[in-house]
């Protein structure tokens, strides 16, 4: 088995992912530092973890972060961990994942899509699913995955989506109108994101899992749209799986 490590940029993450290479190497695992390998073991958070389920590949997650909701392993357990790997002792959790589509951006995400202001003032915008239409004033919109739901939606909403759910959650951010924090809608659906005529032109970033990808701006051929991702993310259990009924 072909395996990669990917790694917190931190002397003690570092240092530790060189012993688990030397371990796994002495149980017969090949390391790679390519784009092709079998099964990535992440030592980090959440951070480390969200680059990680984007890689193809399913994932090990070692604690190794100040947040590591979905990670599972404590750095004590990587031998046996190792072990039960080589046996196929364990199960495959897995999370859907988004795509984000607009002129010139593509992405994908893992937690959530972000559209948030540009500049100090409410944006004007619009949610589009289906015949559907909401217009929104405020900071801007979330789109967010079950196990985004309790991420950066959650410090807005104080509400999670179910794992088993299996729908997108949209969050209006501080707005104005309309006058509700969140809905839910199938994972199925296709959500339209738009800029509306405010009088003058807008600008709005495009965040994925945190990162700035983007921007978006007014005008009728400017759209962010997201969908369903084809591929789930695939994280490997050895234990239990993680204990918040929502993930």
């Amino acid at each position: 088995m072909l395996l990669k490590i990917l790694t917190k940029n931190s002397p003690d993450a570092i240092e530790f992912s060189e012993k688990v290479k030397k371990l796994a190497e002495e149980m017969g695992f090949k390391i790679t530092e390519g784009n092709n390998h079998d099964l990535v073991i992440v030592i980090g958070g959440d951070g480390t973890l969200l680059k990680a389920v984007k890689l193809n590949s399913p994932v090990i997650g070692i604690k190794f972060g100040r947040r590591s909701a979905l990670l599972d392993i404590n750095p004590e357990n990587v031998k046996d961990v190792l072990v039960r790997l080589k046996n196929g002792d364990y199960i495959v959790d897995e999370y859907v994942m988004l795509n984000l589509r607009t002129k010139q951006t593509r992405a994908v995400a893992f937690n959530e899509v972000a559209i948030l202001f540009d500049n100090p003032e409410t944006i004007l915008g619009s949610v589009s699913v289906g015949e559907k239409k909401i217009i929104f004033e405020g900071d801007g919109v979330l789109a967010s995955t079950p196990q985004g739901s309790w991420a950066w939606s959650y410090s807005a909403t104080r509400t999670l989506l179910h794992k088993g759910v299996n729908g997108i959650e949209i969050t209006f951010m501080n707005c104005i109108v309309p006058d509700m924090r969140n809905i839910i809608i199938p994972m199925k659906e296709k959500v339209t994101i738009k800029l509306e005529d405010k009088g003058r032109p807008q600008i709005a970033k495009i965040i994925v899992d945190g990162e700035v990808v983007g921007y978006l701006r007014s005008g009728e051929d400017e759209e962010a749209i997201i969908t369903e991702h084809e591929r789930k993310a695939k994280i490997l259990r050895f234990y239990k799986r993680i204990d918040l009924g929502y993930l």
